[in-house]
This record gives C-alpha cells, structure tokens and sequence, in this order.
C-alpha cells in the first residue's frame, strides 16, 4: 500500500514538472512565432512603405519625361501599395500621419495617384503641375510614415524580446523549484530504493544459494545464467563448468535429450512455455554419467526484451528408495493374506485329489475297479494337480518384481486380481460380483502394480464385511470408460468410512485393524501406485449401488486412469 502510494506521488509530481515545462515551452514557441510573423510583416509594412516613396518620384519623373506606359505601371503598383497599408490595422501615431488635418497622408497619396493618372490619360498639364509642386512635399511625408513604421517595428521587436527573456528566466526558475522540490527527493528516493533493491538481490541470491533444492534458470539464448550451490552438489558439475554456456545438454539423462531438445524448439518458435508450474518427475545425469530420478518444476519470467525460465529441481533418490521399500513392504503385508488365499485356493482341489486316490485303492483292493474308470480318475487328479500349477503360478507372478513400464490389457490385470482373491470371498461368505462395461482395455505401466491396487482394495473389503453380521455381503468391481477417462469402482455395503476417517485412511500406517492383521500401508502404497506411478487419481467416498435389484450402501474406491492413447 506505502508503495502505491509512493509511486503515486512520484507519478504527480512528474506530471507537475512535465506540465509546467510544457506550458514554459508552449509560450516560448508562442511568443518566437510571433516574433517571426511580426517581423514579417513588419519586414513587409517598412518595404511597401518604403516603396511608396520610390514610386512617387519615379511617378515625378515619367511624368516629366512623358514615359506614359512606366507612368501606367508605377501608378497602378502605388495604388495598390496604398490600399494595402491602410487596410491594415494602424496605431494611434500612424492614424495621425494618414488622416490628421496636419498630415492627412491618406488624402495626399490619393490625390497625388488622381493627378498622375488624370495625366496619363490626357497629358493634362494641369495635373503635371500639381505632380511636380507636390512630389517633395509628399515625399516628406511618406518619409515621415516609413520613420513611424519602423519605430514601431523596433518597439514590437524589443517587447516580444523581453517577453522572450521573461519565458527564459521563468523557464530557470522553475527548473531550479523542480530540481529543489521534485527531482531531487525523487533521486534521493530512488537511491533508497536502488539500495533497498540490491538488498532483495542479495537476499534472493542467499536464499537461492542457501536452497537444498537444484536452481537453474536459463536465458532465451539457452545460455545458464543462475546455478546455485545445491545444483553443484546434485549434479557434480561446478558454476565455472555451466555459467553462462550452453550447458543445459550435460544433466540431462539420455532418454529426455531429444523432448528436451524438441521443447526448446518449440519454445523458441513459439515463446510460449506450456510446463510453467507444473511438476515432473524425470530423470537426470550427474557428472560421472550416472543417472537418476528428480522432480523438476519450471517457472518463466518475461520482459520486453529477455525470457528467463527458471528450473527447481529435487534429487528423489532417496524418497524413490523409500518408495520401493514401502511398496516392497506392502507386498510384503499381502503376502501373509496370499498364503491364506492359497490355502483357501487349494483347499478344494488337495480334497478331491484325496478323495479320488483313497476311493480308487479301496476299489482296486475290492476289485471292483475298472481300467477304464482307473483311468478317469488318473485324469481328474491331473486335472486337480494342473490347477494348483496354475494357482502356484498367479501368485509365483504376482510378488515377481518387475520394473518394466509397457502396455499392458487393464482388464485382464483386474480379473487377475480378482482370481487371486475370489477363493477368500468365497470362504468369508462374499458376494463378488464384476461389471465390465468393456471386453479389451489397452493401458501403459506395470500390470502388477494395478493388481495388487486391486486386491488392497478387496482385501480392506473383505476385512471390514467380515466384521459385519449383515445376511447378504457383497462387493461390486465396476470398469468402465468415460470422458477420455477409465474408471475403477471398488464398492462394498459394509455401511461406509465414517466421517472422522476419511481423510486418514490414505496415510501411511494408519489402520483401523488390529495390528496382528493390519499395517496401514496397503491403501497409503495404492494411492501412491495410482496417482505416481500410473498418472491417475485414487479417492474414497460413500455411496449407494444396486446388486439384485436391491440397493445397497457402504465405501467406494474409485480409480481414475487418462485414457491411454
């Protein structure tokens, strides 16, 4: 606000000084035309009077001579000359000399021009007398006029001099007021806000300097213009090697030089920066060639003349270390409940392998025991034995670690899960029932990520029904596509999250379980999967749904994907 104000007041007080300049400088520039457009006429006035005295003698003279066609001239240029000066405004010593008794210069001319012309017509030796008796005494005169003329001239001269020596004068002193009282507390402030300026420079280098996180800013010819000291620790590069070079190329990972160097492209041609506030995170290169992850966040700033586009940068490693062993421990955790889904999974087929063997050695003992039905019972248990192969499999895939981001059928990846799962439902008594609104969904990342999001999520539901004495439980698996958006809806009728929970079930180690069956990382390591690993949101509400044309109520999860292109 004391800034606003400030410059505000600067604001005044600069138009102040412009606009009394202005004024100064409008009335010398009117009093110099003046000057000029009287000295011209004047220049004018003093040449024609001044003529008026030639042509009068000329007139004398021709009219001597009998030079009639010159005489014919000379009258019609005195006749004009005539009516031009007394058309023109006279002062008061003028009026005088052109029409006082005394003078009466106006009745003089005009006779004088009559008798001449009365001569040229006729040679009337009358008028020729009249010419010659009063060509010296019109002379004095007309002499009498061109002295007052210029008097005149001289006196108009010398007051638009001193009225332009007054401007001048005035022009001074308000220069000096306007140096005393404007210009001189403005430097004064504008010193103090230099000075308070190179401190905020200061300052914004300290903290830049003092930051943990890599800053780098460029300018609009790519050279690097800020490099702190954290980015040297980061990146193992030293100001010497990347100020002011086009150094950007040597922390850039291999896999992100050709974008990068296509964004700069497109930046240059374009002037418009479309990562402004956004953050990524992407992979860098240190010194000694290694590679590893960042989150990066860019910012520009853009004047008339210059862009500079300003780079934050985090070395991640440390927090991706973290990741990986939270989500190893996540794996962890479901592997306890993995080992009750196999033996839930296996339970079934271990009996009927059973069954089958021991009635088939009691019929052999019998004898009553055919080849045939022997061997329909070989094939049964081989059946059993293959499914439990298969069994061994899904779950020997499902802890396998693999780190390969690909395209991989989102569908398949689901009903995945749902196999690893369903035997538990089925021994808790749940209803699972899946709504795929789509046969194929082709998605990019790392299947078995979804899966086990997946089977977090039924395994919470699991846990919470199992708590519920309710005659029918059920779970609804819902995908769908919508929007240039898939969807994942997870939802029970368990009675839903209570209010006070819901913003804490997604933290890490927080659980509502028991501590022998919960560790609390299990939603916290789904919600990092969706939204870092796989680009999309994970968020959990209440809701009502129909199963069985009944409507039911309880939490849902639901799983927002961008559609992948």
């Amino acid at each position: 606000m004391n800034k606003l104000k400030i410059e505000i007041n600067f604001t005044k007080r600069y138009i102040l000084a412009l606009s009394l300049i202005a004024i100064l400088s409008t009335l010398a520039y009117y009093n110099l035309s003046t000057l000029i457009n009287k000295q011209a006429e004047d220049s004018s006035l003093l040449n024609i009077s001044g003529k008026q005295r030639m042509l009068s003698q000329k007139i004398a003279l021709f009219s001597i001579y009998y030079k009639t066609k010159a005489l014919g001239e000379h009258l019609k240029i005195m006749q004009k000359a005539h009516t031009y000066l007394t058309s023109k405004t006279m002062s008061k010593e003028l009026e005088e000399i052109y029409y006082s008794k005394e003078t009466n210069l106006d009745k003089r001319v005009k006779d004088y021009i009559s008798h001449a012309d009365q001569f040229f017509k006729d040679r009337n030796g009358k008028s020729l007398s009249y010419i010659l008796n009063n060509s010296q005494i019109i002379l004095k005169y007309l002499d009498l006029a061109v002295s007052q003329y210029q008097l005149e001239a001289e006196n108009r001269t010398k007051k638009l001099s001193r009225n332009e020596l007054i401007i001048l004068l005035l022009t001074i002193f308000i220069l000096f007021i306007e140096a005393i009282f404007i210009f001189r507390p403005i430097n004064r402030s504008m010193i103090k806000k230099t000075r308070e300026l190179e401190k905020e420079i200061k300052f914004s280098n300290i903290i830049t300097e003092s930051n943990t996180n890599a800053i780098i800013a460029i300018s609009e010819d790519l050279k690097v213009i800020i490099y702190n000291k954290s980015a040297e620790n980061i990146f193992g590069f030293t100001k010497e090697e990347m100020l002011y070079k086009r150094s950007l190329h040597k922390i850039i990972a291999d896999d992100y030089l050709h974008s990068h160097n296509i964004g700069i492209e497109r930046f240059m041609k374009t002037k418009k920066f479309t990562l402004e506030d956004k953050s990524l995170e992407l992979k860098a290169k240190r010194k000694n060639a290694e590679e590893f992850p960042i989150r990066i966040s860019f910012g520009m700033n853009s004047s008339e003349d210059k862009i500079i586009v300003v780079a934050n940068i985090q070395d991640i490693s440390e927090e991706k270390f973290k990741d990986r062993q939270l989500l190893q421990q996540s794996r962890y955790a479901a592997m306890g409940e993995m080992i009750g889904n196999i033996a839930h999974q296996w339970r079934q087929p271990l009996s009927a392998i059973s069954s089958i063997s021991s009635g088939s050695v009691v019929s052999k003992e019998m004898n009553i025991i055919t080849d045939k039905e022997m061997c329909e019972n070989f094939d049964k248990i081989k059946e059993h034995t293959m499914y439990l192969s298969n069994t061994i499999d899904d779950f020997r895939n499902f802890f396998k670690t693999d780190d390969t981001i690909k395209e991989f059928e989102l569908i398949s990846s689901v009903k995945h899960a749902v196999s690893l799962t369903k035997a538990l439902y089925k021994d808790h008594d749940i209803n699972l029932f899946l709504d795929m609104q789509q046969e194929s969904i082709l998605y990019k990342g790392k299947a078995s990520e979804l899966s086990q999001v997946i089977m977090n999520i039924l395994h919470n539901a699991k846990d919470i029904l199992s708590e519920k004495d309710l005659t029918f439980k059920v779970v609804l698996l819902r995908v769908y596509e919508e929007d240039e958006k898939i969807f994942i809806k997870i939802m029970d009728n368990a009675g839903g999250i209570p209010r006070n929970l819901n913003m804490k079930i997604f933290e890490p180690y927080f659980t509502t379980k028991h501590k022998s069956k919960g560790t609390g990382i299990g939603l916290f390591m789904s919600k990092e999967i969706i939204e870092k690993h796989l680009g999309g949101t994970l968020r959990a509400n209440n809701c009502s749904f129909t199963v069985s044309n009944k409507e039911e109520f309880g939490a849902c999860f639901t799983c927002e994907l961008p559609k992948y292109k």
